[in-house]
């Protein structure tokens, strides 16, 4: 699994690489729009089994993914990424709860639609928003990713040599709080890395490193919600697109809520940096 997840790694992250500083703006927007596109059509079966179903769900969520575009309103944009931020509030104790009542509000058809489109139109707008923006650009894009990635391979490694206590077992058997130590100390250092090479003002320095430790804690309850959701459809991989690493919300889980976060601390940074 390590060995496929590994070579797969090292034939898609050039393409990602490429995608994030080679394609113009709109190619890079296309692509943006097909990551999410494919990430509806997989949470669908969160929803229901019933293909028709899942069809129209995924139809919706890509016009709606075309008229957010359309319209480029940012009032719009700023309540989506607003809402989907009050989800990653409200998922902490529904998480830390889990598992929970059939007769939770959250295992109803109507209520995960809602926040699969939340989610997902949050991490578009996210994503093209800072992309497009003169002062952040390829550069943010490349450093969130790379960030994630990090914090994926630290909590890896450090969960198996170090292992042992259990973070969330009902939700993901697999995470440690070491693993999450382990995390937050390798992206810490990049943070720090970082900071001369997007030359972020001095007097922004700790808040960056702020902003980026909480991203990087809420990019692991990304991950986790995800696994929660699966957990309630009772599917071990959001779809297997993807080799040794299961489908495309397995792989953007954490950017899910790693993007919307970061968005809002770096507009944190704009107004008290």
């Amino acid at each position: 699994m390590l060995k496929s997840r590994l070579l797969t790694a090292f034939l898609i992250g050039p393409l990602i690489l490429w995608a994030i500083y080679a394609l113009p703006a709109i190619y890079f927007i296309a692509f943006a729009f097909v990551l999410v596109s494919v990430g509806a059509w997989e949470w669908s079966a969160f929803i229901t089994e019933k293909l028709s179903t899942r069809v129209i769900f995924s139809a919706v969520n890509i016009l709606l993914f075309a008229a957010i575009f359309i319209s480029d309103n940012s009032d719009i944009n700023l309540l989506i990424i607003m809402a989907s931020l009050l989800w990653w509030i409200v998922s902490i104790p529904l998480l830390l709860s889990f598992p929970f009542s059939k007769d939770n509000v959250i295992h109803t058809k109507f209520v995960t639609a809602v926040i699969g489109t939340v989610l997902l139109l949050a991490t578009f707008v996210a994503m093209v928003t800072i992309r497009q923006d003169r002062d952040y650009g390829s550069a943010y894009i490349l450093y969130l990713i790379l960030l994630i990635w990090f914090a994926d391979s630290g909590a890896y490694f450090a969960g198996r040599a170090l292992g042992k206590n259990k973070l969330l077992p009902t939700v993901s058997p697999g995470k440690t709080w070491e693993g999450v130590i382990g995390a937050l100390v390798v992206t810490t250092i990049v943070s720090v890395v970082a900071l001369n090479l997007l030359q972020i003002p001095s007097s922004q320095s700790l808040l960056f490193i702020v902003v980026t430790l909480i991203t990087v804690i809420y990019s692991v309850i990304g991950d986790l919600s995800e696994s929660m959701f699966k957990r309630m459809a009772n599917i071990k991989d959001s779809g297997h697109i993807i080799p040794g690493h299961g489908g495309v919300l397995d792989r953007i889980d954490s950017m899910m809520s790693g993007f919307p976060i970061f968005f809002a601390g770096l507009w944190l940074m704009e107004k008290f940096g």
